[in-house]
Parts: structure tokens; sequence; C-alpha cells
């Protein structure tokens, strides 16, 4: 009776398990990646031109000593304005049984006195010798940059351009451009052009460089993207779109472009939505959730 008792015990224990067992297994739910859209729309981009230069002031000139001797005496100090014909340093021209009175170095214009080239005590000499010192007019700078023969063709002068500097990221500062030399240096067959800006916090040091995007045109009632939804392989430009729940690419040709947008040529049309966030490393045939458009 004992075992009897047992053995329905155990048989009553193994038929859950049994009925579980013989249940199908639960899929798994497919893998997806969740995206955000964006549609091709209709807008205007400029056309810029990307160049580096150097800062100087919008008027800068070397001081020269007109006599030799040592620099016994600094008026002014880096840094500090200065005024047309305004003495900022001294010469002693002493000579052995002669009795020259000291020399003055004189400001040729006003601005601000930006550097000192020898320190007291150190001969100093005419031109074409080391210069004394370097005034600059920083209420405007210029910076200067050079043009391929290529771009020359593209930039005249009055052209709007911006310019942005390391010392303030982000921070955008306007100018024009003021001069296209009319022909090239021969040694690097580049022509300089000069972009000049209005600098009345003298923000932009002269003697640093900046970076320069000169405006050469503007196109209206094109086709645009955000630059962001494309992706590039093997010099080719391509989009994600969906279809059917699922990623799928694109070949398009693009344009031109700005900080944001690209022109697109062929391949999309007016209205398209394509991927915006989420492309990145998406497999053709992924499916996708799409949160945003």
């Amino acid at each position: 009776m004992k075992n009897n008792i047992l053995l329905l015990f155990a048989g009553l224990m193994i038929l859950p398990l049994t009925s579980c067992g013989s249940g199908k297994k639960a899929e798994e739910p497919e893998p997806h990646t969740r995206v955000k859209m964006s549609a091709v729309s209709r807008g205007s981009i400029e056309e810029t031109l990307s160049l580096t230069g150097d800062i100087h002031g919008e008027k800068e000139v070397k001081v020269f000593s007109k006599v030799t001797g040592k620099l016994i005496e600094k008026r002014k100090r880096e840094g500090d304005r200065v005024r047309a014909k305004e003495v900022i340093a001294l010469i002693d021209r002493d000579e052995t049984a002669l009795d020259f009175s000291r020399a003055e170095v004189v400001s040729p214009i006003k601005g601000i006195l930006t550097m000192f080239y020898p320190d007291l005590g150190d001969a100093v000499f005419p031109a074409p010798g080391e210069p004394v010192a370097v005034v600059a007019d920083m209420d405007r700078v210029k910076i200067t940059v050079y043009l391929s023969a290529e771009d020359s063709v593209k930039v005249r002068e009055g052209q709007k351009a911006r310019a942005y500097t390391d010392a303030y990221p982000g921070r955008r500062f306007e100018g024009t451009v003021t001069l296209v030399a009319p022909a090239a240096n021969p040694l690097t067959r580049k022509i300089k052009a000069e972009v000049t800006v209005p600098n009345a916090g003298h923000l932009l040091k002269p003697g640093t460089f900046a970076r320069v995007e000169i405006v050469t045109g503007r196109r209206a009632g094109i086709l645009t993207l955000p630059k962001k939804a494309l992706r590039s392989e093997e010099d080719k430009q391509f989009v994600s779109v969906v279809k059917d729940g699922r990623a799928h690419s694109k070949q398009v040709l693009t344009g031109i472009s700005d900080e944001d947008l690209i022109e697109i040529r062929d391949g999309l049309t007016e209205g398209e939505a394509v991927i915006l966030e989420g492309n990145y490393g998406l497999a053709d045939g992924t499916k996708v959730i799409v949160i945003e458009k």
C-alpha cells in the first residue's frame, strides 16, 4: 500500500512537467531600430568658399629707428593706444667723444602698439634692419587669404564673408571681401585676397589666424536635406528610406552644401521621407520603428 502511494505521488509530479514540455516555445520578437525621419523640402543654400588666413590690423606699420644706437626707454607698453606722431621709444646714439642727443622713435599712425621687437639695451638700426615696434589700427582688421586660380574666378570685391576663430568657438564675425589681387604670386601661383572685418571690441588679434567663409553665390528653390541624413560609400552618397517597416538604401546625387543642408539633385522627390537619426550602421532590411517625423 505504501509503495502504491509513492508511485501515485511521483506520477502527479511528472504530469505537469510533461504537459509544460509538450507546448511550443514562444518566438522571440525581431530586433528593430528606432529612427527619426526628415522630408526632402525646397529651400536656399549659400555657396561658400572655405579658407584660412592671417589676421592683420587694417592699417599696420613696422616702426623703425632713424638712427643706429641702443633702445634705452620704452615710452609705451604693448597693448597701449598711441596717437599719430607720438613718441613710443628713445634711442641712445651717444658715441665716445660725441655728444648726440637721444633720438625719438615716433609712430606714423594712430592705433595699438602690438609688439616691441628689441628689449631695453638692445642695438637698433634704421631700415632695412629689425623694426623697433609694430603699431596697428585694430578697429577694423583684414584677414589675408590666398586663392587658387580655380577659386579666384568665384571671388570678387564686395562679397560677404564670415570669420571664425578658435578663441571664440561658435561666434561669427561678419566681413566683406575688400581686395582680390590682379595677378598671382609667381612662386606660389596663388592669388592674394583680403577680407575686412569690423573689430570694435578688438577681439580679433593681429598675428593670429582665422577660418573664413566667402559667400560666392546663393541658390534658391532647390531640393534640400539635412547633411546628417546622408552617408558616403566609395565616393557615392546614400540615404535610408523606410518601406513596409524596413530600411532600404537609396543612392542620391548631391550638389552644393552649407553648414547644415545639402542640395539633392537626383534620387529623391519633394516631400519624400528619409531616415535622419538612427541611420548610422543601419543595414538594409532592418526592421525600424519611426518615433518622429
